[in-house]
């Protein structure tokens, strides 16, 4: 669908709304922003991360590499709290986006993958959290009712479903979804 140059939107934690040729500036650009307001006294740090969608849809892979390219991981979820953090900032979006092409459905990747996703009969493996750095262990979970319940035998990623309150749910990772990065501080 198109490489990574190609015109796309990220917004960020403070719903703020960009629109540029390269995800990575953008982000940097926040980034660079965000470090300058919290060593003036003017914003406090709460935590390390904040959230950022990239307003394009892609599959899994690309997602991956998109968020890693602005200097970010695929979303992990590691906490409730992080979870909520998460559905706050998505259902923030949500009310106020209907020009996204992340509508109507409003689904977003997360970085969860079931292992040897690349494999025949994958369906029986647990999920985990891909990151650059390799393979993480799920502390916390957050599925929807029923899930994951890998459909048709192909469903081998996790995404955010807009339409369960933001719940995980597998999905096949071919999907054409938005990315939901974390990036840290």
């Amino acid at each position: 669908m198109g490489n990574s140059k190609d015109q796309s939107d990220v917004t960020l934690f403070n719903n703020q709304r960009f629109r540029d040729t390269d995800v990575m500036f953008k982000l940097s650009l926040l980034l660079l922003i965000s470090s300058h307001l919290v060593a003036s006294g003017k914003a406090e740090m709460v935590k390390n991360y904040f959230y950022g969608i990239v307003h394009k849809q892609v599959d899994w892979k690309d997602a991956f590499t998109l968020c890693q390219d602005a200097g970010g991981i695929l979303a992990t979820i590691m906490s409730p709290d992080e979870s909520q953090e998460a559905r706050e900032f998505l259902n923030t979006e949500k009310a106020k986006d209907s020009e996204s092409p992340c509508f109507p459905e409003f689904q977003f990747w997360l970085a969860g993958q079931r292992q040897n996703v690349d494999q025949p009969n994958f369906c029986n493996r647990p999920f985990y959290w891909k990151t650059p750095e390799g393979e993480q262990d799920m502390p916390f979970t957050d599925w929807s009712t029923g899930q994951p319940d890998c459909g048709w035998e192909v469903e081998g990623c996790m995404q955010l479903n807009g339409g369960h309150d933001f719940k995980w749910d597998d999905i096949p990772c071919d999907a054409q979804l938005c990315a939901l990065c974390k990036i840290g501080l």
